[in-house]
């Protein structure tokens, strides 16, 4: 099943069709067990063959198309946001941008059972510069949102921590791109921090953020196991497979 969704979407992304010894080397199964089940899938219209070349066929298309009307990306990203909450114990939540505003609004949140927890709750705003996701917000957003948001915003310091320069700032975006998530120690509250992760759709536009916070002292005491599970659990919402275990 796995090796037919992974033949499925390799036909997706090589829309002129591959060969059968193309087919083999992309997904390292030997052509003589492979061919089976290729002939399989034609017949049912799932592939087509034409010239040894296989695309994908119109009961491919079809099932595609109804996953889609099925499909709702605030409530896959629900479920998630509850898994990571329960993989770390600690407060995760998700967030989207406004623009108009310059902040980013958590639209899913969920409260760590902890005594002593960052408090989340849907609803809540946070300024896109000084936050964990307002920042991977800005970073995967289009150039000419970031700089506009950038050269309008005035950048008011809430903590000695907070970056408040446009310098500043795009440095920390670079590195959010390089290394795929925020990571916030004490900059828009003096005793929290966060880390986040962008979540894409089927088409690698950013959506909006998952988040995991926790006071600032036990974040940092958990640093690489949280950030792990936030990595893990952003690349699921996204439709991605979980990145190799180090």
């Amino acid at each position: 099943m796995t090796r037919v969704l992974r033949l499925f979407d390799l036909l997706a992304k090589n829309r002129s069709g591959m060969t059968l010894s193309e087919l083999s080397q992309a997904m390292g199964v030997a052509k003589s067990t492979f061919l089976a089940s290729l002939r399989g899938l034609v017949t049912d219209g799932f592939l087509i063959c034409e010239d040894n070349v296989y695309r994908l066929g119109p009961c491919a298309y079809r099932l595609a198309g109804n996953i889609i009307m099925a499909w709702s990306q605030p409530e896959i990203v629900r479920h998630y946001v509850h898994e990571l909450a329960d993989a770390t114990g600690e407060s995760v939540a998700f967030a989207i941008a406004d623009w108009d505003i310059g902040q980013a609004i958590f639209t899913d949140a969920v409260n760590s059972r902890q005594p002593v927890h960052y408090a989340m709750r849907a609803g809540i705003r946070a300024p896109l510069y000084a936050s964990a996701a307002g920042r991977v917000l800005l970073a995967y957003s289009s150039t000419e949102q970031c700089q506009d948001y950038l050269g309008r915003g005035h950048f008011r310091a809430l903590t000695p921590s907070t970056r408040t320069t446009p310098d500043k700032l795009l440095e920390s975006l670079e590195s959010i791109r390089r290394l795929g998530y925020c990571a916030s120690f004490g900059e828009m509250l003096k005793d929290t921090a966060a880390i986040a992760v962008p979540v894409f759709d089927a088409s690698d536009m950013v959506i909006g953020a998952l988040i995991v916070a926790a006071p600032l002292t036990r974040l940092r005491a958990s640093f690489e196991t949280l950030l792990g599970k936030v990595l893990h659990f952003g690349r699921l919402a996204s439709g991605l497979p979980p990145p190799d275990p180090a």
